[in-house]
C-alpha cells in the first residue's frame, strides 16, 4: 500500500473517532492527505476504492465530508482540471469499483451522491449500465446531483443511448430522478438519437402521472399557506411539481399521441405561467388550435415570452405573435425578468417591468457593438415596494442599491463599469494600504479638498490603467455623497433619498464605465 493511500486511510480513522477534536494543524494535514489525488495513478485510486469497500461506511459527517473531498478530486482529475495533467481514464475495473463503493455507502451519505457523475463522465457501456441501475434501484436523494450526474450525457454524443433506455424509465417513480430522466429522454429524441421517444410505450402512464401532479398543484393553489414554514414547504412542493409537469408535457408532445390532449388542457388551466406555456406548446405541437391560441396569448407574459417565441418559431406560426412581443426590446425584457426570477436573485418575476432606454454601444468584453437595454422593474411585497433598474443585452444585472434616480448616462456607465474586467484594474481598501500608498491617498484627498469637498473619508484606492483613483465619502455644498477623483477629473455621486442609495462600489463602477464608454464610443 502506498504511503499516500495509507495516510488518507489514517485520516479517515481519526475522523471516525467521535472524541477526536480537529485543530487547525490537523485540518491542514487532512487537506494535504487528499492533494496527492491530483497526480494519483489509476492503480492508487483502485487501491483506495478497494480499501473503502473493506471498511465500514462512514459513521459521522466528518468522515463523509472527507470522502466527498476525495470524490470531488477524482471528478476534477477525470475532466483534466488538476495540475495540467491529462484527464484520468477510468477503465472497466475502476467503473465496477466506483459502482460497488456507491452501493456500499449508506443512502444518507453526501459523498456517495457524487459517484454517479464519475460513471456518466466515462460513458462506456459498463459505466452507462451501472449508472442506469444505480439511478433506478437506489438513486441519490439530491435532485441537483442527479442532474449533475446526467449532465455529461447532454454534452456528448459518443455513447449508445439504448444502454440507458428504457431501463432509466424505471426511475420515474423517484421524485429526485424523474425530471432528469424525462429531460434526457426528451433531449435525445430531439437529437434524433431514437426512432421514437423511448417512453412512447408508456404514454398513458405518463398522462396519468401528469393528471395526478396537476390535481395536486390545483389543490395547492386553492389553499393558501397559513405560516412561514408552510409557505416554504408549499413553495418547494410547487417547484417540484411544476418541474416534473413541464418535463411530462414536453415528453407527451414529442410522443405525439393526441389522446392525452385532455390532460394537457387541464395543465394549461393552472395559474403557473411556465406550466401553462409548456402545456399550450405541447397542445400546439399536437395540432390543437386552442393550444396554439393560448400559446400566442402568453407572449404578453415576459416570464415565458422567450419560450413562447421559440415554440412558435419551431411550429411555424411566429408571424402570428403580436409584433410588439417579437422586438429586440421585448426579448431583452424577457431575459431580464427571467434573470430576476432565478432563485439566486429575487426568486419571482417583478409585478411590472417598463423600458427606459436602449443604446447600441461598444461594451467591455465585446468586440462588436452590442444593444444595451435599461428597464425599471417593480415588486410589491405586502405593504412594501421594491423598485430598481436593470440591464439586458450584454448581460442581465441589477445592483442591490437603487439606481432609479440616476440619469441614463450614469446607469449605463454603472453597468459597464461593473461588467468590465481587466488585469490593469485593481481596487484596494484604504485600511489595507502600505505607508507609501497612504501618501498617494493624501495627495488625492488634498485635490478633493481644493475642489470644494469637505469631511472626506477615503474608502478605496484604485489603479485604473496606470491612473491612481481615490473613492471617498464626502460632503459637497452641505450634501453627503461619494467622490471619485484621479489627477485629471473628479466625479460626484450625491446621496439619494432612496433607502438603498448607491454607495462607494457603485460610484467607482460609474467612474470606470464613463471612461470606458467614452473611450470606445463616439
Amino acid at each position: 500500500m502506498t504511503d499516500f493511500v495509507q495516510r488518507l486511510l489514517n485520516d479517515l480513522d481519526r475522523l471516525a473517532d467521535d472524541e477526536a477534536e480537529a485543530d487547525d494543524e490537523q485540518a491542514a494535514d487532512t487537506r494535504e492527505s487528499v492533494d496527492w489525488l491530483q497526480t494519483a495513478s489509476a492503480e492508487q485510486i483502485s487501491l483506495l476504492l478497494q480499501e473503502l469497500l473493506d471498511r465500514q461506511p462512514p459513521g459521522n459527517a466528518a468522515v463523509d465530508g472527507l470522502l466527498a473531498i476525495v470524490f470531488q478530486q477524482l471528478m476534477l482529475r477525470q475532466h483534466g482540471r488538476g495540475r495540467q495533467l491529462p484527464p484520468l481514464f477510468l477503465d472497466e475495473s475502476l467503473v465496477a469499483l466506483i459502482a460497488a463503493v456507491y452501493r456500499h455507502l449508506e443512502s444518507g451519505s453526501t459523498a456517495r451522491e457524487l459517484l454517479p457523475s464519475l460513471l456518466s463522465g466515462v460513458r462506456s457501456p459498463r459505466a452507462l449500465v451501472e449508472l442506469a441501475d444505480l439511478l433506478v434501484d437506489d438513486p441519490p436523494r439530491n435532485p441537483t446531483l442527479v442532474a449533475a450526474s446526467l449532465g455529461p450525457l447532454f454534452q456528448h454524443d459518443d455513447y449508445d443511448p439504448r444502454l440507458l433506455f428504457p431501463r432509466l424509465l424505471g426511475g420515474l417513480i423517484h421524485p429526485a430522478v424523474a425530471v432528469g430522466v424525462l429531460d434526457l429522454a426528451n433531449f435525445l429524441t430531439r437529437r434524433y438519437r431514437f426512432g421514437q421517444h423511448p417512453a412512447a410505450g408508456h404514454v398513458q402512464g405518463l398522462a396519468s402521472l401528469l393528471g395526478g401532479i396537476v390535481g395536486r398543484l390545483g389543490q395547492l393553489e386553492s389553499s393558501p399557506p397559513q405560516s412561514k414554514d408552510e409557505i416554504q414547504q408549499r413553495s418547494h412542493q410547487i417547484s417540484e411539481g411544476v418541474s416534473l409537469a413541464v418535463s411530462l408535457c414536453d415528453a407527451l408532445a414529442l410522443i405525439g399521441d393526441r389522446s392525452v390532449s385532455g390532460k394537457l388542457h387541464q395543465a394549461s388551466e393552472l395559474s403557473h405561467r411556465r406550466l401553462r406555456a409548456e402545456a399550450a406548446g405541447a397542445l400546439a405541437r399536437l395540432g390543437d388550435q386552442a393550444g396554439r391560441e393560448m400559446l400566442i396569448g402568453l407572449a404578453s407574459e415576459p416570464i415565458v415570452r422567450l419560450r413562447v417565441l421559440a415554440y412558435a418559431e419551431e411550429l411555424g406560426f411566429l408571424d402570428q405573435v403580436d409584433e410588439q412581443y417579437r422586438t429586440a426590446v421585448a426579448r431583452a425584457e424577457a431575459e431580464l425578468v427571467l434573470w430576476l426570477a432565478q432563485p439566486a436573485q429575487v426568486g419571482v418575476p417583478p409585478a411590472e417591468c417598463e423600458w427606459i432606454e436602449s443604446r447600441c454601444l461598444s461594451w467591455p468584453g465585446y468586440e462588436d457593438p452590442v444593444d444595451c437595454h435599461l428597464f425599471r422593474f417593480h415588486y410589491q411585497f405586502g405593504d412594501a415596494q421594491y423598485t430598481n433598474v436593470g440591464i439586458a443585452g450584454p448581460a442581465c444585472h441589477a445592483f442591490g442599491s437603487d439606481l432609479s434616480d440616476l440619469p441614463p448616462d450614469d446607469i449605463f456607465a454603472a453597468f459597464a463599469g461593473w461588467h468590465a474586467e481587466h488585469e490593469e484594474m485593481y481596487e484596494f481598501d484604504v485600511a489595507e494600504l502600505h505607508e507609501a500608498e497612504h501618501a498617494e491617498v493624501a495627495r488625492l484627498v488634498r485635490r478633493l479638498h481644493d475642489d470644494g469637498y469637505d469631511q472626506i473619508q477615503p474608502r478605496k484606492l484604485c489603479l485604473f490603467f496606470g491612473d491612481r483613483v481615490l473613492v471617498a465619502d464626502a460632503v459637497r455644498e452641505g450634501k453627503p455623497g461619494v467622490a471619485v477623483a484621479d489627477y485629471v477629473e473628479t466625479a460626484w455621486l450625491p446621496r439619494s433619498a432612496s433607502s438603498r442609495p448607491p454607495g462607494v462600489d457603485e460610484a467607482y463602477c460609474i467612474y470606470k464605465g464613463r471612461r470606458l464608454l467614452r473611450t470606445f464610443n463616439e
